[in-house]
């Protein structure tokens, strides 16, 4: 995956599939690690049961402002409960740094309602419309 792509602020889309067949999207903070992406939500969130039943997902990681870029693919999703106060408190760092704020107090306090999801990319595609959009 770029590196580009992994250095910016910017959520991750997951797509999953709800019980009644219904597709859906969450976005969510990420990290990757050794060829995975790590995220992290609390264990009572409606994704949690959803990818439970249904570990296949796909994901989204892209600009919102042109020139557009990014990388998207789909995987298998595994929910580590042992993992989710520490891949928080990566996340924390990554997208609040290390001032303290009321939103980094929040996720501290209730980090123990945490879990990790781990994503396994199986196929993954790269964008980048730099050229064909350089005067936008």
């Amino acid at each position: 995956m770029e590196q580009t792509i992994s250095d910016t602020k910017i959520p991750i889309r997951i797509a999953f599939v709800k019980p009644d067949g219904t597709p859906n999207i969450i976005s969510l903070w990420y990290e990757q690690m050794e060829g995975k992406i790590y995220c992290a939500t609390k264990k009572t969130a409606k994704i949690v049961s959803h990818l439970q039943n249904n570990p296949k997902c796909g994901f989204e990681i892209a600009t919102d402002k042109p020139p557009y870029k990014g990388t998207r693919g789909t995987g298998h999703v595994k929910i580590i409960e042992s993992q989710g106060q520490e891949i928080l408190k990566i996340l924390m760092k990554k997208y609040l740094g290390s001032k303290e704020s009321t939103l980094s107090r929040y996720l501290n306090d209730n980090s123990e309602a945490e879990v990790a999801l781990e994503i396994l990319p199986q196929n993954i595609f790269n964008y980048d419309y730099s050229k064909r959009m350089k005067d936008v």
